[in-house]
């Protein structure tokens, strides 16, 4: 799990790093269990909770995830996307695909933005001096 949000009926979600397959979107609830490391992604065992979406691990492994709107907002560091779904997992839609680089977090800005937060300097490519930023967008 990288990262939690809260929804406006009080529901917790959670982004979460696949083993090798899948990352997912988890709505959590007492006492359930989610597979790992049994079971990556969607399956067919009655013990586990099915996540409410799946990522292909070189697309995603998300790390922060906002939520504004009943929309999950999950940043991606190794996929460089910002991904926009909704709680139900209803019309997912990909954003600032390769544009910035390394997502690392979201957060839902005091005035109803979000804030994303780029991670260029963690070891990893050959980022720039000014790679490194707070990003504002409209959800």
């Amino acid at each position: 799990m990288q990262g939690l949000a809260w929804d406006s009926r009080d529901r917790l979600f959670a982004s979460e790093f696949g083993q090798n397959r899948y990352d997912e979107l988890n709505l959590i609830e007492p006492g359930r269990n989610y597979g790992g490391p049994v079971v990556e992604g969607a399956g067919d065992d009655r013990r586990f909770v099915n996540p409410v979406a799946t990522w292909a691990t070189d697309d995603a492994s998300p790390s922060g995830i906002a939520i504004a709107d009943d929309r999950a907002y999950l940043a991606c560091p190794r996929g460089q996307r910002l991904y926009r779904i909704g709680t139900d997992g209803s019309a997912p839609q990909t954003l600032l695909s390769g544009a910035y680089g390394r997502l690392r977090d979201v957060v839902v800005a005091p005035d109803g933005s979000l804030w994303v937060l780029t991670s260029n300097h963690d070891g990893r490519g050959s980022p720039k001096p000014e790679d490194d930023r707070i990003l504002r967008i409209e959800p």
